[in-house]
């Protein structure tokens, strides 16, 4: 009997423990999980398109370019920020980007509170 509750103890455990891990995991193409200070610049890239933006206090937005490294055009791509306080900001609307092209980016943040932050690129038209 006490060997079962320890089994099914270790059992539960487990799987509290892979749940938990769960939840602090990227959920979407792109994500690094990487969570930044707000006074951090966050730097980004995903199958060669750099994302470089960075949060400004004065105009609660955030600002920055996202850039294609690659020696081809790549379609509809998308920046998205995801706050500690869960609240998702963008998508930005698809933008096809030449070889070596940069965009700027702008997302508002206006009378948002949080203590980090989460960047990601999608690329395709697949992305979600």
């Amino acid at each position: 009997m006490i060997r079962h509750t320890f089994t099914g103890r270790a059992v539960a455990l487990a799987l509290l423990t892979m749940i938990a891990a769960a939840c602090d995991t990227p959920t979407e193409p792109g994500e690094s999980g990487t969570r930044y200070d707000p006074s951090e610049t966050a730097t980004e890239t995903r199958n060669g398109v750099t994302l470089v933006i960075s949060y400004n206090s004065s105009t609660e937005r955030f600002d920055g370019t996202v850039t294609n490294n690659n020696d081809t055009t790549v379609t509809d791509v998308r920046v998205e920020i995801h706050l500690s306080n869960g609240t998702e900001l963008g998508p930005t609307p698809r933008v096809s980007l030449a070889a070596g092209e940069s965009k700027l980016v702008t997302l508002d943040a206006s009378g948002e509170s949080f203590t980090w932050y989460s960047v990601h690129v999608e690329l395709g038209s697949g992305s979600s």
